[in-house]
C-alpha cells in the first residue's frame, strides 16, 4: 500500500513537473514568435523597430524608421542659353559662384544639375540639348570653381515634367529651366535587418532577445 502511494505521489510530480517545463517552453516560443514578428510589415523585426506603423512601401533605416531627406539646398539656376546652345555664358559665372560657394561649405555634400526644355521641336534634340546644359554648367564648377567631379553629375530631361503650359511663350520659358539639387552625403545604414540576417557568431534576431 505504501509503494502504491509513493508510485502515485512520483507520477503525480513528475507530470506536474513536465506540465510546467511544457507550459514555459510554450511561453518562451511565443515570446521568440513575438519578437521576430513584423507588423508593420517593413522588413524590420519588432525587436529591433523603433518606429511602428511604417507606412508600406516607405524605405527605412536599420531601425524601421524612414529616411529623412537629404536634399540641402534646390534652387533653379538663374542661366539662359543661346537658341540651341550649350554654352554658359562669363556673365552668369557669379549664378554658377553662388552653388560652388555652398558647395565648398558642405563639403560633404553632392550635387545634381538638372537640364529641361520646352516641348518646341523634337523629343530626343531636346533631351540632348538639355542634356548638354546641365553638363556645361557642371563642367564650370569643376573646371573653375574646383569642384570634384565625384561631388558633380548632369541629367538631362528634356522636355519632360513640365511646370507650366507649353502653349504660351512665357510658359515655355519657365519650362527652360536648369535646377540644382544639392544632397548631403547618405551615412544611414540601409540594410534592412529581417529574421534571416547572420553575423559571423549569431542568429542577430534570436541573439537581441537573450541580451
Amino acid at each position: 500500500m505504501m509503494m502504491t502511494t509513493i508510485k502515485r505521489l512520483l507520477t503525480i510530480g513528475f507530470l506536474t513537473v513536465l506540465c510546467s517545463t511544457t507550459h514555459a517552453e510554450s511561453l518562451f516560443d511565443s515570446n521568440i514568435r513575438a519578437g521576430l514578428a513584423d507588423n508593420d510589415k517593413d522588413g524590420v523585426i519588432d525587436v529591433r523597430d523603433r518606429c511602428a506603423n511604417t507606412e508600406k512601401g516607405d524605405a527605412v533605416d536599420t531601425y524601421g524608421c524612414p529616411k529623412v531627406s537629404s536634399t540641402l539646398l534646390s534652387i533653379d539656376l538663374n542661366i539662359l542659353f543661346d537658341s540651341g546652345k550649350a554654352i554658359v555664358r562669363p556673365k552668369f559665372y557669379p549664378e554658377v559662384m553662388k552653388l560652388a560657394t555652398f558647395l565648398k561649405e558642405h563639403p560633404s555634400s553632392k550635387v545634381v544639375i538638372e537640364g529641361y526644355t520646352d516641348n518646341v521641336g523634337a523629343e530626343n534634340i531636346n533631351k540632348a540639348l538639355s542634356q548638354k546644359r546641365a553638363t556645361a554648367i557642371a563642367d564650370v564648377l569643376i573646371d573653375s570653381f574646383r569642384i570634384s567631379p565625384k561631388r558633380v553629375q548632369a541629367i538631362g530631361h528634356g522636355e519632360s515634367d513640365p511646370i507650366a503650359s507649353n502653349d504660351s511663350a512665357e510658359g515655355r520659358a519657365n519650362n527652360r529651366r536648369v535646377l540644382a539639387n544639392v544632397f548631403a552625403e547618405q551615412t544611414a545604414d540601409v540594410k534592412r535587418w529581417t529574421i534571416y540576417s547572420v553575423d559571423t557568431k549569431h542568429n542577430t534576431a534570436l541573439y537581441s532577445l537573450r541580451k
